[in-house]
């Protein structure tokens, strides 16, 4: 099972309260274990915040926007889910439309207002282990689906729900006890 480019979505019972609703961008997932960046928690911070602690000057265009809570992993780094092909000093392609950049370079274009497209900054990732990500699916932690692009740069506070609905699902229809049958 290979879950790159799938959403995780936490199931009501999620063991560990900092994943409690979470929707996840698999960015990565191997044999060595996975990368996600969460996409539903607004973090306290915002870009402009971001561009004043790089010492970065934003062209008056540029339209500040929530920074996310990504993960519990590498808190201080900055992770940019991004629309489009352009490579950055270090970007990782996800699909044909949607990038995953890690450099200081995406956040000097964006506040310079020269990325186009869509774009979601995050602050920290989840990573699991070899087998890690796998046995918390089979304890019926997680749910997983397709990626819908256009849920990941959606800023609205109902996402979980939103990521559910891609599986026909209902939240009321989710129990919040786990168990196997």
């Amino acid at each position: 099972m290979n879950l790159t480019n799938q959403f995780l979505i936490a199931q009501p019972h999620m063991p560990d309260e900092r994943f409690s609703e979470a929707v996840i961008l698999i960015c990565e997932h191997n044999e060595h274990g996975a990368m996600g960046i969460r996409v539903n928690r607004m973090s306290d911070i915002d870009f402009e915040e971001v561009l004043i602690g790089l010492n970065i000057e934003k062209n008056r265009a540029v339209n500040n926007q929530p920074v996310f809570d990504g993960g519990p992993v590498n808190a201080e780094c900055g992770f940019i889910l991004h629309r489009g092909e352009k490579q950055f000093d270090s970007s990782l392609q996800l699909t044909p439309s949607l990038a995953l950049t890690t450099s200081k370079d995406i956040i000097q274009a964006i506040a310079e207002n020269n990325l186009k497209g869509e774009w979601l900054m995050t602050l920290g990732c989840a990573t699991w282990d070899a087998g890690q990500l796998e046995e918390e699916i089979t304890n019926n932690d997680w749910l997983s689906g397709p990626v819908d692009e256009n849920l990941v740069f959606d800023l609205s506070e109902n996402k979980w729900s939103k990521a559910l609905a891609l599986l026909g699902i209902k939240p009321h229809q989710l129990v919040d006890t786990g168990g196997h049958a």
